[in-house]
């Protein structure tokens, strides 16, 4: 299925720059989402990236993190495409956020033309069972667009019932 919103075309792939997201150091089981393959006109080039958010669960650890991989298209100007490029991730129980984390990757994704980052978990230690998942949403601003702040959904991860 794909989308076109203006600069942005949003694609869902079972493939893509997404190799496989390692999970942080943890005792708990990883559970991650399917890829979310986002590409943004970014000034003098394309910027596709493949978005996955993890949920971390077992007993009685509880979790969610974020995987992003990205490639760029030509040379660009200098370096920018992005003034913001934030990713917000959500450990939720029945679709409730339980923790929330952020993932600041401007630097990151204006300063190579390729690359990938896992973004740091955030993570409770909680005895309750069921309904656990990681939702969240990709954030981003232009370089010189004019057009404010954007935000693209992502897919969250399967509920997991431990």
């Amino acid at each position: 299925m794909t989308r076109t919103h203006g600069l942005i075309t949003i694609t869902m792939l079972a493939t893509g720059l997404f190799a496989g997201a390692p999970a942080p150091a943890s005792a708990a089981a990883a559970t991650c989402s399917a890829p979310r393959h986002v590409v943004v006109g970014t000034p003098g080039r394309d910027t596709r990236m493949d978005v996955r958010l993890c949920l971390l669960h077992g007993t009685p650890t509880r979790g969610a993190y974020a995987h992003v991989a990205w490639a760029r298209d030509g040379s660009g100007d200098g370096g920018r495409g992005f003034d913001a490029l934030t990713l917000h991730y959500h450990l939720q129980r029945h679709d409730e956020n339980i923790s929330l984390g952020t993932c600041d990757l401007a630097p990151r994704v204006n300063g190579a033309a390729t690359g990938d980052y896992t973004c740091e978990k955030v993570e409770l230690r909680v005895p309750a069972t069921g309904g656990w998942s990681a939702d969240g949403y990709l954030e981003y601003h232009l370089d010189h667009d004019g057009a404010g702040l954007k935000r693209v959904p992502l897919l969250g991860s399967p509920v997991v019932a431990d």
